[in-house]
């Protein structure tokens, strides 16, 4: 071989090795993107929370007797929910009930006075798949107000969707209730539309898309219940973030479902696209639950009973009321959520270094095989 042929060899081996690496450097960042977001998504991990609410009240003239209640979130199958602190000068009465706390606070307020009240507690939520066992209820094979499971238009839906398998079923309907609604952010605040609107209307928000599944699932014979709860802000890192309420999240609302003696979570409202399979069966870390929809409701009500029976209704928001026995007192509220860890990151940078290294190797490998290296010259 002369000296002009070797040296077209070793310059088409030469463009053949830079071309190589270019696409090889193309393929290793799309396997790495897709490796952080398996790793961040998708792998078991716990992400701890701590929330800070403060509560300002303010009285103008004359004194004012001032009464707070609060719904608080409690340990359960998917959260735990500790180191619960409440600084507050006046008087309080904190009840246990099966989902949640609810803490009562009151004091009086001197004329142009003030006082605050703040409530930390400490919050971890996995991520991953999750199932847990606990009691399956009479009502939760049942229709309910907003529930109507035992409509035609529900009964004849099932009739054609399911096959008698329960977790298949369960996704089938899961995954219906997705395709037949479309979202609309304009019922978000709207807790009346029931599960037959929803379905005739094709239109909902979380709860639209909640009472529907649930009222498929019981339809079925599948227990089912609506969940309602708020999802915590994807903070980055240990950054805390500040929300304007009295709430750590936005309120929203999920299914919980019964299949072989066991309870599973879905968030139809959240599984659309090729997020399904991440909002069927498991928790992604955000959701925080205030337990079953009427329950809430229904302490909550009495929070407002034991406020109105003292004074006047003043604020009423999703996780607190407020009344005051003068019209010049006034509250303001501000929620602090900081993420104190999240094994979410650990996961990814794990994974990361462990596919860098094996990508390396197998590069190594295929560029040694494919592109040779050229013998010595005379």
């Amino acid at each position: 071989m002369n000296k002009n042929t070797m040296h077209i060899n070793n310059s088409r081996k030469s463009i053949n090795k830079y071309l190589f690496g270019a696409v090889s450097l193309i393929v290793i960042l799309a396997i790495l993107s897709i490796t952080v977001f398996a790793a961040y998504a998708w792998l078991p991990a716990k992400v701890h929370y701590h929330i800070t609410k403060t509560f300002q009240f303010s009285q103008e003239i004359g004194e004012a007797n001032i009464y707070l209640g609060l719904i608080l979130p409690k340990s359960g199958p998917n959260q735990s929910v500790n180191n619960l602190l409440v600084q507050w000068d006046g008087s309080q009465e904190k009840r246990s009930l099966a989902y949640i706390d609810t803490l009562k606070l009151w004091d009086q307020i001197p004329g142009e006075g003030e006082r605050a009240a703040i409530v930390e507690y400490d919050i971890i939520l996995p991520q991953g798949e999750a199932s847990w066992q606990a009691p399956v209820e009479k009502h939760h094979l049942l229709p309910q107000e907003g529930i109507e499971s035992d409509h035609p238009e529900i009964k004849k839906t099932i009739s054609w969707l399911t096959d008698g398998s329960e977790v298949d079923d369960a996704f089938k309907i899961f995954r219906f209730t997705i395709d037949h609604l479309e979202y609309t952010a304009d019922g978000c605040e709207e807790t009346n539309i029931s599960a037959l609107e929803a379905y005739r209307t094709g239109m909902g928000a979380c709860i639209g898309y909640s009472r529907l599944m649930v009222a498929l699932c019981r339809a079925s014979g599948i227990p089912a219940r609506m969940i309602i709860g708020t999802i915590l802000p994807d903070i980055l890192f240990s950054l805390p973030q500040v929300i304007s309420s009295g709430t750590p999240g936005g309120g929203h609302a999920w299914v919980e479902y019964n299949s072989q003696d066991k309870w599973y979570m879905a968030d139809p409202s959240w599984g659309t696209g090729y997020s399904a399979r991440l909002a069927f069966n498991r928790n992604d870390g955000r959701h925080l639950s205030f337990g079953e929809f009427d329950q809430f409701t229904a302490a909550k009500r009495d929070l407002i009973i034991w406020a109105t029976q003292q004074a006047s209704l003043i604020d009423d928001t999703l996780t607190y009321v407020f009344a005051a026995d003068s019209d010049q007192a006034a509250i303001s509220s501000e929620t602090s959520v900081r993420k104190t860890w999240d094994g979410r990151w650990l996961n990814t940078l794990v994974a990361l270094a462990v596919v860098t290294f094996l990508l390396c190797m197998i590069r190594d490998r295929v560029i040694s095989k494919l592109i040779p290296e050229a013998p010595a010259e005379d």
